[in-house]
């Protein structure tokens, strides 16, 4: 296994006849981490500023981490050891110093550009390589107002971005300040509205290049894009694997079958099931051929079984095999790799696993090839513009996109399918049953607080409960023709890659 390898940058702003008396102290402790490294004093040349020296230090640096302290380095030698940690573990790509002082002018210029700066009295930074690479090679300024820009392009391309507390002594002046930081900030927002940087990762839903990094959990970056306001992973991780469909044909419930438990609803996932299906009867006959993608317990299948020629498929083959063996006609594959080998489906659903899929677009397609014409799709997801959902955002960020790739918004959704071939028929709140216990856990989670007033009136109310978790259910029938308005809508490049 081969060792890390880091690169050390110093800049000098001035010119100085011998090196700092740092360095020796530097190479020292780096001889006793492991690391593969080399140090580089980066000197300041002819017009040459603090962006261009590092820029400069950068495009010459090798290592697989790039780390810039200071010269006096007033801070304890083990932080350059935790921020080459914190890039090698991938808990960050780019890391930058907070030192124990409060800077009040940094309020106003997070607000203009993003929550988290660096210390303008500490030169220290660390990126891993593909970071240094592009944020440096994309700035533009040679100021103080270097690192606000280094700050502003890690969040416009998605980096993961960590502060690294460090006790620091440093008497230096600021890099930036109150009246500098705020011109600079000026320049770097006048600068990205003339598309003087590259353009972000574009948007996986309607491709567009106005993304933003809008939060940060374990592991990931979830973007929003302001055009069709949609929520997403930055990094979707491994595609769908073509798994081959297992085929386990069970016969299908019969409706008079009076041993069956699960005749009467009486789960709270049973009655949501149930009421899916009063739903789907409105917009198909009974004995049509319908498609469920994600079977989750099966429940639905069941309900559905009574009524229709029910087809369904999961990608996990625990889940298929526990379908199966409640007498459904579950496959274990993805949407891509599923081979329909009958007629055209009268009707596909989707209950909260649209959210899944890496790409939208070749997803509503393949479902357009399994329907008949006229045939029903009925969705259900989280909208990211209900006042629900913007309300608990931030507190269940990271519990959203625990399975989940891409939030939507409604009128994103809308656009999808009639973009898609398809036209919509309703739009409204998807309403669930929740039991008791998962609502006295959830509110005692959150809200601890309210707890007591919330358990009181359960009681008096009805178990399960119907509620609403910030979902819509969207139903819509694909046309018989092309879509309307046919145009492009792929990308020279690929949509969600830097």
């Amino acid at each position: 296994m081969s060792s890390t390898s880091v690169s050390i940058l110093i800049p000098l702003m001035r010119r100085a006849s011998e090196l700092p008396s740092t360095l020796e102290s530097v190479e020292q402790y780096l001889q006793t981490t492991g690391f593969d490294f080399d140090v580089r004093v980066l000197d300041s040349r002819d017009g040459e500023g603090y962006g261009g020296i590092l820029r400069r230090g950068a495009a010459e640096a090798k290592g697989s981490v790039l780390v810039i302290i200071d010269p006096e380095l007033p801070y304890p030698m083990n932080a350059i050891g935790d921020a080459v940690a914190l890039i090698e573990s991938e808990s960050a790509d780019v890391v930058f110093a907070a030192g124990n002082r409060k800077h009040n002018n940094n309020i106003l210029l997070q607000s203009i550009l993003v929550p988290i700066l660096p210390d303008p009295n500490l030169y220290f930074k660390a990126f891993s390589s593909s970071a240094a690479r592009l944020l440096l090679g994309e700035s533009k300024l040679n100021g103080g107002g270097f690192d606000l820009e280094v700050a502003y392009l890690a969040n416009k391309y998605g980096f993961r971005v960590e502060s690294l507390r460090v006790d620091s002594d440093s008497h230096a002046a600021s890099t930036f300040g109150a009246i500098s930081g705020l011109t600079s900030a000026i320049k770097i927002r006048m600068t990205d509205r003339d598309n003087g940087y590259r353009a972000p990762r574009r948007c996986p839903v309607c491709f567009s290049s106005e993304v933003w990094s809008w939060a940060q959990i374990p592991g990931n970056v979830v973007r929003a894009c302001s055009r069709c306001k949609c929520r997403y992973l930055n990094n979707f991780g491994a595609t769908e694997d073509l798994h081959p469909v297992r085929r386990e044909v069970r016969a299908n419930l019969r409706a008079h079958d009076t041993s069956d438990e699960t005749a009467h609803a009486r789960t709270a996932r049973e009655r949501t099931s149930w009421r899916r299906l009063k739903t789907l009867r409105k917009q198909v006959a009974p004995r049509s051929r319908i498609l469920e993608i994600g079977v989750r317990d099966g429940s639905f299948g069941i309900a559905a079984a009574r009524e229709y020629e029910y087809v369904g498929i999961d990608r996990t083959a625990a889940t298929a095999r526990a379908a199966r063996a409640k007498g459904l006609e579950v496959y274990c594959s993805t949407l891509n790799g599923f081979v329909n080998t009958g007629p055209a489906f009268d009707a596909v659903t989707l209950f909260h696993v649209f959210e899944n899929m890496a790409d939208p677009h070749d997803a509503l397609a393949r479902i357009k090839d399994l329907l008949k014409p006229g045939g029903a799709v009925l969705l259900t997801a989280f909208d990211t513009e209900g006042l629900l959902y913007l309300i608990s955002e931030r507190i269940r960020m990271a519990h959203n996109f625990r399975t989940h790739l891409i939030l939507y918004s409604r009128s994103a959704l809308i656009e999808l399918f009639e973009r898609s071939g398809f036209e919509i028929v309703s739009v409204a709140p998807s309403f669930e049953y929740r039991d008791h216990k998962f609502l006295r856990y959830w509110i005692t989670a959150r809200f601890p607080l309210l707890a007591p007033l919330v358990h009181a009136i359960l009681r008096i109310l009805p178990d399960p409960l119907l509620a609403s978790s910030g979902s819509i259910r969207i139903t819509a029938k694909r046309r018989a023709g092309p879509p309307i308005d046919v145009r492009a809508i792929r990308s020279v490049e690929p949509t969600h890659a830097r």
